[in-house]
């Protein structure tokens, strides 16, 4: 009973001492000290004091510019039903702003006032963003400026291509690669695989490593086509241990095919960094097939028949006798699903393939990468035959 009476005193406190604050914060804007206006306004907003607002709507007019371009956003966070007509009034009065006692740049305020008119979606001054751009270029944008491009580009068609135009630039030359790598995320979530070449580029080419990884999973969600191949040569070429160990995951991870296990196998004992190194040893230990999408039963047999051709020319699978044992067990579970004889076909699974890849194992006939394809594939066909008969033992 006392933790709780002690409990509801501190809460009582807190909230008291806060209730005392917030008056001092709303009395604080009515101040004829301009920085104490705006330093209350920001923690306002900060802490979202919704009953600062009508402080804040009586005071607007009252206010000189510097002052109201921080009592617009707040108005903004409150919803006021004025807003457009003061962000409309704030920007045809900004050219005005340079002369007042505390300057302001009138285009930057205009700017600003557009990035709130955006929020209410309202985009007809939306060319003021095209002009702070070319007059600072895109080395010196603030980031109103920038955020704004991604707004113009999926809310404004007549100025979509030069707002796309501008992130390309951006993108491509900008000194700013916190933008550049914005700029990349921007145009492929608007137009996808157009954007391929320049995700191309910049996978091999772009110098900043967050954007060669954004690169890498834009390349996948693309499913490009070349991906895999790639992958291998830029795993040993790419200058970062650390996306080199990325780039492994990604083989093992989305691809997991016999080759792919067998590029990050040759390649891991030359891996220059110790850390890497032992990374990409953990991930071949811990490596499992990972199951074949979207493939029908019969083709999922086909490509394990493929599968053991490979395992047998990597020498995961080593007397000549053993391989053709797998080739022709996985040919007759062919014809078994053929003719649709799946419960024979699954006990030919689970009563002679599975024990006889234990047995190869310990008998070290095949090597553990072997094993682990022939054992784990089996599984996954037998689970797809399951999916059509039941549970077969």
């Amino acid at each position: 009973m006392k933790r709780i009476i002690i409990t509801f005193l501190l809460l009582f406190n807190t909230n008291a001492i806060f209730s005392q604050n917030v008056e001092e914060l709303i009395q604080q804007l009515y101040s004829d000290v301009h920085w104490e206006n705006i330093v209350a306004v920001d923690e306002i907003i900060y802490f979202n004091i919704e009953e600062a607002f009508y402080a804040i709507d009586e005071l607007y007019d009252q206010k000189p510019p510097i002052v109201q371009s921080r009592f617009l956003e707040a108005l903004q966070l409150f919803g006021d039903p004025l807003l457009y007509d003061r962000l409309i009034d704030y920007i045809d009065r900004a050219d005005d702003f340079i002369n007042e006692e505390f300057p302001l740049d009138p285009l930057t305020e205009k700017v600003n006032a557009t990035y709130l008119l955006f929020t209410i979606e309202q985009y007809q001054t939306y060319n003021y963003i095209f002009e702070i751009i070319d007059r600072d270029g895109i080395n010196d944008l603030s980031p109103t400026a920038f955020n704004s491009l991604d707004i113009i580009l999926n809310n404004v068609p007549s100025a979509e291509n030069q707002a796309k135009n501008i992130l390309i630039s951006i993108w491509e030359n900008s000194t700013n690669n916190i933008y550049r790598s914005l700029s990349q995320f921007f145009l492929v979530k608007k137009y996808g695989a157009e954007m391929l070449d320049r995700v191309l580029t910049s996978f091999t080419e772009d110098e900043y490593l967050p954007i060669r990884i954004s690169a890498l999973e834009h390349l996948s969600s693309f499913n490009y086509s070349e991906l895999n191949s790639l992958l291998k040569t830029r795993l040993i070429i790419d200058p970062s241990s650390m996306f080199r160990d990325d780039i492994a995951d990604t083989l093992l991870e989305k691809f997991g095919e016999p080759s792919d296990l067998k590029a990050v196998l040759d390649y891991q004992p030359t891996e220059p960094d110790e850390t890497t190194r032992s990374l990409m040893g953990t991930a071949i230990e811990n490596f499992i097939p990972p199951k074949p999408g979207n493939l029908s039963l019969l083709a999922h047999i086909e490509k394990l028949i493929s599968y053991t051709d490979e395992l047998y020319e990597y020498q995961w699978i080593l007397p000549d006798d053993i391989f053709s044992y797998y080739i022709d067990k996985l040919n007759e579970l062919r014809a078994y699903i053929e003719e649709e004889n799946y419960e024979i076909a699954c006990t030919l699974i689970t009563e002679t393939l599975l024990p006889q890849i234990e047995q190869d194992m310990l008998d070290e006939v095949i090597t553990i990468e072997g094993y682990k394809f022939l054992h784990y594939h089996s599984i996954y066909i037998k689970e797809k035959i399951e999916d059509l008969i039941g549970t077969c033992q």
